[in-house]
């Protein structure tokens, strides 16, 4: 078990942080679920669970798609019907476990590190519902690997009832920060959308 501060067992005054793999996009430029890819032997969607073990209280994996045989104790949690995209994933969770905070990431980021993760919980303070990073201070946010508070809840639901599918769209709203990630950590939210990213 990881130092308190680091959100296990609701250290510093915080209470549970859970973490989740989204998986379950088109992945019409990879031509087949990113999820199941794999580096060294070893799927995408296992390398993220593995980092995010390290720093949270549980892990669940939250969309549609093939879930290896091996990850079985995994929970998985369904979509919103009638809803799309990675909002429809980050909801449900709120819907599904009341009262627990999330650390959530795309199941795009092999290159994720643990790091990453402790300085998203580093960001933490009261008051503080969502910590979406701005990877080059242009105002444009990474809402799919970010910190939701279990007080972000209402915000989400907000959000849907607009008719907004974006997470990125908390931005402006009470309790979002939109913090930039020391350089030496953002390779952790490179996204990987097409085989002409991957490594050669």
């Amino acid at each position: 078990m990881v130092s308190d501060r680091h959100g296990k067992t609701g250290g510093a005054g915080f209470g549970p942080v859970w973490g989740c793999v989204l998986i379950g996009g088109k992945s019409s430029r990879m031509g087949s679920p990113k999820h199941l890819f794999k580096r060294d032997g070893v799927t995408w969607l296992e390398l993220i669970l593995s980092r995010l073990m390290q720093r949270t209280d549980q892990v669940v994996i939250s969309g549609r798609g093939e879930v290896p045989d091996h990850l079985y104790a995994v929970p998985v949690v369904a979509d919103i019907d009638g809803l799309r995209g990675p909002l429809a994933g980050i909801l449900s969770l709120f819907r599904r476990y009341p009262g627990v905070s999330w650390l959530v990431a795309a199941c795009d980021m092999p290159d994720l590190e643990v790091a990453a993760l402790d300085w998203l919980l580093e960001q933490r303070a009261p008051g503080v519902r969502a910590i979406l990073p701005d990877l080059k201070g242009d105002g444009r946010v990474e809402p799919l690997l970010a910190y939701y508070a279990d007080s972000c809840s209402d915000l989400l639901e907000q959000l849907v009832a607009e008719g907004s599918m974006r997470p990125g769209d908390l931005v402006g709203r009470p309790g979002v920060i939109t913090p930039l990630p020391p350089a030496s950590l953002r390779p952790s939210w490179k996204n990987i959308n097409s085989p002409e990213d991957l490594p050669g």
